[in-house]
């Protein structure tokens, strides 16, 4: 059972600089890959498979997270963790379920929804 009052994710950054997103599984949206916590599991943890799983991507997440006000089915709270990707799959467990992109931080300012626009910025500034 999970805590449905926030949810868990990665804000991947690239080598180079830039964000990796995903679409929602409808393809409506880009988001942060992200999930449901899970009883018995930590949320770094979580937020590094839900990075695979969604996105494909492996690397190092930092175990400080920051916490944004969202509005997500029901979610109010998202905790992103920030990760460092290492490798960016071609196959992962979600492929055929969503598209993945890597850009900019100014880009990705341009694709996020408002909430998760708020949470760029934030992550923007504290990553320098």
């Amino acid at each position: 059972m999970s805590d449905k009052s926030y949810q868990v994710g990665a804000f991947p950054v690239t080598e180079d600089g830039k964000v990796v997103l995903v679409t929602t599984r409808s393809g409506e949206y880009w988001i942060f890959p992200k999930g449901c916590t899970e009883k018995g599991r930590s949320d770094h943890a979580v937020a590094g498979d839900e990075a695979y799983e969604e996105a494909g991507l492996t690397g190092v997440i930092k175990r400080d997270y920051y916490e944004f006000k969202v509005n997500s089915r029901g979610t109010q709270r998202l905790r992103l963790f920030p990760m460092k990707v290492k490798k960016m799959s071609k196959h992962f467990p979600e492929c055929d379920e969503r598209k993945r992109i890597v850009v900019s931080f100014h880009k990705a300012e341009k694709l996020l929804q408002k909430d998760l626009r708020a949470a760029l910025r934030k992550m923007i500034k504290i990553q320098g």
